[in-house]
């Protein structure tokens, strides 16, 4: 690979990490448009990942190469220079693997720990159909109503159960299997996955905001196609009241 193409990789990784996120976290692109947003989301850290790892591979071959051939006084200090940006080039992928490795950790480690609170719920409920959704019912006094993507199921507190009105709570668990329909806790983590791979990106955390919210936003839409708009808004105020996100989310179904 010669040295101009690294360049240009690297110029296309610096170019999508320092503006694709500026225009994407838009607050109105992802209330407007959330799929498009998502989907250009990853598309923009796929192309800026593969373009810095095959610059940085690029680089290591090159200063692998130096050692095949002969260096001359006069061109001593282009060798010397390449070298240096393999050396650099390699500890680099290392940090990025190690990155990963970190990343998919503690991932792991938190679909252990839902899996473990979820198993201990389990003696305290039942799992049945409700509305035509798998959910899991369980006693609690609090507001609980989550999709458990590794059990393909909906924990639902009868909390819940007592609160809202049959609608209301069908509007919910339609928001809810839409997670696992649209398999937003993988997308989620090939998110986290992916701007671990890509550290320019890690920097921006309205666009990791955005993208968290934009399944949130996929999923009411999903749910308002069966019910109507003011009805999965009027849900979402009695599951998860009021705060900055979900007043949010309300105002824009209501307009």
């Amino acid at each position: 690979m010669e040295l101009r193409t690294i360049v240009i990789l690297i110029a296309v990784y610096a170019a999508i990490s320092l503006f694709v996120p500026r225009v994407l976290a838009d607050p109105q692109l992802v209330s407007k448009r959330p799929g498009f947003v998502l989907y250009a989301w990853f598309l923009s850290l796929g192309i800026a990942a593969l373009s810095l790892l095959t610059a940085l591979g690029g680089l290591v071959v090159l200063a692998l190469a130096q050692h095949g051939e002969e260096s001359y006084s006069a061109r001593i200090i282009v060798p010397i220079l390449i070298n240096v940006f393999g050396w650099v080039a390699l500890a680099v992928l290392g940090v990025l693997i190690f990155r990963f490795g970190a990343a998919l950790g503690e991932l792991r480690t938190s679909r252990r720990t839902l899996n473990e609170q979820f198993a201990l719920l389990i003696p305290r409920g039942q799992i049945t159909e409700l509305s035509g959704h798998r959910v899991m019912i369980f006693e609690s006094s609090e507001t609980i109503l989550m999709a458990v993507p590794s059990s393909q199921c909906i924990m639902v507190s009868s909390q819940v159960i007592s609160t809202l009105s049959p609608e209301l709570l069908q509007a919910a668990l339609a928001h809810e299997q839409a997670h696992l329909d649209q398999h937003h806790g993988v997308i989620r983590a090939a998110g986290v996955l992916a701007m671990a791979v890509a550290p320019g990106f890690s920097a921006s955390e309205r666009m990791a905001q955005a993208t968290r919210i934009t399944t949130e936003l996929l999923a009411d839409d999903a749910a308002a196609k069966q019910f109507s708009k003011h009805t999965v808004a009027q849900s979402l105020r009695a599951c998860f009241g009021s705060s900055p996100l979900v007043d949010e989310r309300i105002a824009r179904l209501e307009n």
